[in-house]
C-alpha cells in the first residue's frame, strides 16, 4: 500500500482581530500661559512648558510650573514654582510636586516643601509634607501648612525645631 499526503502552505498572515486600546493624553499643548479671573479681576498666572489632557479630563504638567497670584488691584502678592504639576478635575485641585517654593512678596517670607495641593474652589493651598519657612528674622521648620491661596494668611500644623531669631535673613 502506497499513500501520498499533500500538505497546503499559505502565506497569507493571520489576521489580528484584536482590537488595541489608546492610553496617551488626549491632548498636548505646548508654551502654556494661562490667567485664570474672577468677575473679571485677574487672580492666578499659571506659566508651564508642556500641559498633557488625560481622557479623564485631568491635566499633567510634567515639566516646571509657575504660579503667580494677584490681588484686588492686579498687583503680585505671591509667586510659586514646582518642578510639575497634576490637575484633577473631579476635584478642581492642582497638585505642585518637586522643590515647590512658595514667596509671599509683601511679607517678604519664603516656604519651601516637596509638594502642595491647590484647591481653587475654597481658594486655600495646604501639604502635609515638610515644610521650611523662612521670614526676615525666623527660620522655621514642620509639617503640614494650610494657607490662603494667595498665601496672605497660612498656619503650620506641627512646628519642628525651635523658632530661630536672625537678623537679616535672606528670604531666597
Amino acid at each position: 500500500m502506497l499513500f501520498v499526503t499533500f500538505t497546503f502552505f499559505s502565506c497569507r498572515e493571520k489576521a489580528d482581530n484584536s482590537k488595541a486600546t489608546y492610553a496617551g493624553p488626549k491632548s498636548e499643548l505646548f508654551g502654556i500661559d494661562m490667567v485664570y479671573s474672577d468677575s473679571a479681576r485677574k487672580v492666578v498666572r499659571m506659566l508651564t512648558d508642556v500641559q498633557l489632557t488625560l481622557s479623564s479630563e485631568d491635566r499633567v504638567y510634567p515639566k516646571e510650573v509657575k504660579l503667580w497670584f494677584y490681588d484686588k488691584k492686579g498687583r503680585i502678592t505671591s509667586e510659586v514654582r514646582g518642578d510639575s504639576a497634576h490637575y484633577y478635575r473631579v476635584k478642581n485641585t492642582y497638585k505642585l510636586i518637586g522643590n515647590v517654593v512658595i514667596h509671599n512678596i509683601e511679607k517678604e517670607e519664603t516656604l519651601k516643601t516637596d509638594e502642595f495641593n491647590w484647591v481653587v474652589s475654597e481658594k486655600r493651598i495646604f501639604t502635609d509634607k515638610a515644610v521650611q519657612l523662612r521670614t526676615r528674622s525666623e527660620l522655621v521648620n514642620g509639617v503640614g501648612l494650610d494657607a490662603a491661596q494667595d498665601f496672605s494668611t497660612y498656619s503650620l500644623r506641627q512646628v519642628r525645631n525651635s523658632v530661630v531669631a536672625v537678623e537679616g535673613l535672606p528670604t531666597n
